[in-house]
Parts: C-alpha cells; sequence; structure tokens
C-alpha cells in the first residue's frame, strides 16, 4: 500500500525533501512506518523523532489522515481502510 508522508518543520531538512511515498505491506502500523524511516534516513532523523525504540519524541505530533494518532492508537494504528492515506509528521516548536 502506498503512504503520502509530509514532512513539517526541521524534519524537512533531516530528509531533504517535504513529502514523500512510501510503500508498506497491508497490515502495518504506523510504528512499521516510522522504523522503515528511520532506517531508510538514519541518526539524522531517527534521532529527532524516536526517543528510545517504540517511543516517539514527546515534541512529535503524527497525524494520520488529519486524526493525531495518540487518539487512535498510537504507533499500534493501522494502515488501512482509506484508498488514500497521508501521514504528517509534525514536530512542535517549544519557546517564547
Amino acid at each position: 500500500m502506498a503512504i503520502k508522508v509530509r514532512f513539517m518543520g526541521d524534519l524537512r531538512a533531516a530528509v531533504g525533501q517535504p513529502d514523500m511515498q512510501v510503500s508498506l505491506p497491508q497490515g502495518s502500523t504506523v510504528g512499521d512506518l516510522v522504523t522503515s524511516l528511520c532506517k531508510h534516513y538514519g541518526e539524522k532523523f531517527s534521532c529527532r523523532v524516536v526517543s528510545r525504540p517504540g517511543t516517539l519524541h514527546h515534541d512529535i505530533l503524527v497525524f494520520l489522515n488529519d486524526e493525531n494518532i495518540e487518539e487512535i492508537g498510537g504507533l499500534a494504528a493501522r494502515l488501512e481502510g482509506a484508498s488514500e492515506m497521508e501521514i504528517i509528521m509534525l514536530p512542535m516548536f517549544e519557546g517564547g
């Protein structure tokens, strides 16, 4: 299945592009997608997105078709159901 992934904020610099298409097998989860992206983009990306295996950094929001994944199962949320799927990865900025 094909998933469009959009990178926001400083994640664009970490991957070198604003969005991409990713193909994953049926039944994959958001966690599978994040693992795949970390393997593909290496340490620069993974250290920004993942605090430890299976856990996103506290300042990274991930949306699946406009729904915050924390409301639909977190990294265990299944990538299925819609003919077109879009993931948005959004780093929150702190400060003032």
